[in-house]
């Protein structure tokens, strides 16, 4: 395999599958990677590996059936989540890197985050640092369906909308992806639809990849001229093609990396009157993204195109017209207040409360220079030892965030009552009815796939993995009754 020099850029891409979706709360199962040159040629040997799931988590059962990766099975074949998250960690920091993925800004970047977070690796730097970006071929292919779809067969599910499943995408265009939902058979897959786009429409490949990043995203947008853009993302249904002409209106005081903006094809009408009969601290934010405001964030690629790339032939192919969009910018273009009730609005926005779990506050705030300090301490420091330094934390975070990821990945370096302190959590999990609850997803499932016997014996290995993990936890047999 052709090696190139560190410094050289390479698109790395990558993949996880996962013991359920939600990025803060559940675990990954495997990571797999393959490293390219930027003109997708493989220049590396892949890398793949598992992580066995914490003591204090019951795997989702709808996620074991969709990959067949069992908790026993990581715990045969892989890692803590420490020594998981480190390997990954070493993977994504090489200089120059473009980390890649399919549906990685909304999922896989998010596992990695929270992964690095719970395990004193910086959550951020990963994807920034030292010339590193990242970029998403599932909002790619998005993009190349709504401007440019030639070469590329574009399937359909049950509704007739276009369907962007990697494994849908792969069969309609004849590349080969054995095994749909391992992590490295997705990661070739995603890698020769990257290929394809790059074939069939490489002006377009090359134009989003130019402006992935937020700096490029900046010099793109335009607040003065009452400019529209085009935007693809899925937040406007697939019955909408994913797109929409978008208005820029103003930066997020509180988030230099948040963009303000109008749906153009929503009633604007409506939202201006809203504006004329609601007190503003009556008015919630969340009501707003109904009558057509849009939050961008510069720094998850937001897919932005000049509305020149729209040719007639595809305003006519996605049955959009482009009078309702001008006609609602000179609405916005005649009333004198519409920016400045945005701005007054989102100046009154609330923060989210904190959470009483630590595992879904990664995004509560930063970590001082401080507090910077103390996690570098913990990382190099064996973990037998770190119960006798005294960190003065000024993050409330820190010292519950060191306590579970002793307790998780290093139990016995708890001593007597840390251990007390660390079952009792771990019984809020597995309370009783947890378990009967689980227990009855479980069996009705096996129900449902009474047929399917590779089901079948994923989920009554899954049951076994629970009843046994209880019996280890706590000395005793569950009782559910």
């Amino acid at each position: 395999m052709m090696q190139l020099k560190k410094t050289t850029p390479t698109f790395l891409f990558y993949d996880y599958e996962t013991f359920g979706i939600h990025p803060s709360l559940d675990k990954p199962a495997q990571f797999a990677c393959i490293r390219t040159d930027m003109n997708l040629n493989i220049i590396d040997d892949p890398q793949y590996f598992y992580c066995f799931p914490s003591d204090d988590y019951l795997p989702d059962p709808h996620s074991v059936l969709i990959t067949g990766i069992t908790p026993q099975y990581t715990e045969k074949n892989g890692t803590n989540e420490y020594i998981f998250s480190k390997k990954i960690y070493n993977i994504l920091r090489q200089s120059n890197t473009c980390i890649v993925g399919y549906n990685n800004i909304n999922f896989d970047d998010e596992i990695t985050r929270n992964i690095f977070y719970r395990n004193f690796f910086d959550p951020y730097e990963w994807s920034w640092k030292n010339g590193n970006s990242r970029w998403d071929l599932l909002n790619l292919l998005r993009a190349c369906y709504v401007l440019r779809p030639n070469g590329i067969k574009w399937p359909r599910n049950k509704l007739g909308l276009p369907s962007f499943k990697l494994s849908d995408l792969t069969q309609m265009n004849n590349i080969i992806h054995l095994n749909a939902h391992d992590a490295i058979s997705d990661v070739y897959a995603t890698i020769e639809m990257a290929k394809l786009v790059k074939k069939k429409q490489p002006k377009l490949f090359d134009f989003y990849f130019k402006i992935r990043t937020k700096n490029e995203l900046y010099k793109f947008i335009n607040l003065k001229n009452f400019k529209p853009v085009i935007y693809i993302s899925s937040f406007f249904g697939a019955v909408r093609h994913n797109m929409s002409v978008i208005l820029p209106i103003i930066w997020d005081d509180n988030n230099s990396n948040i963009l303000i903006a109008v749906d153009l094809f929503k009633d604007i009408k409506k939202l201006i009157n809203i504006f004329k009969k609601i007190h503003f601290d009556n008015l919630l934010i969340k009501n707003l993204f109904d009558l057509g405001i849009v939050l961008l964030y510069l720094n998850r690629c937001p897919m932005l195109a000049p509305i020149q790339t729209m040719r007639n032939e595809d305003y006519n192919r996605l049955n959009l017209n482009r009078d309702i969009f001008n006609k609602n910018i000179n609405l916005i273009k005649k009333d004198n207040f519409f920016i400045e009730n945005i701005k007054i609005i989102f100046s009154k926005k609330k923060q989210n409360n904190q959470s009483f779990n630590v595992d879904l506050e990664i995004y509560h705030s930063f970590f001082n220079s401080h507090d910077k300090k103390s996690i570098k301490i913990i990382r190099n420091t064996q973990p037998f030892f770190l119960k006798n330094i005294n960190f003065n934390f000024h993050d409330s975070r820190l010292k519950t965030l060191l306590f579970r990821y002793r307790a998780r990945n290093f139990f016995n370096s708890l001593d007597k009552n840390e251990k007390e302190i660390w079952l009792k959590h771990c019984m809020n999990i597995f309370n009783p009815l947890s378990l009967k609850e689980y227990q009855n997803k479980i069996q009705s499932l096996l129900e449902k796939y009474s047929n399917n016997l590779d089901k079948v014996i994923l989920l009554k290995k899954l049951l076994d993995y629970v009843l046994k993990k209880y019996k280890k936890l706590f000395f005793k047999d569950i009782n559910i009754n």
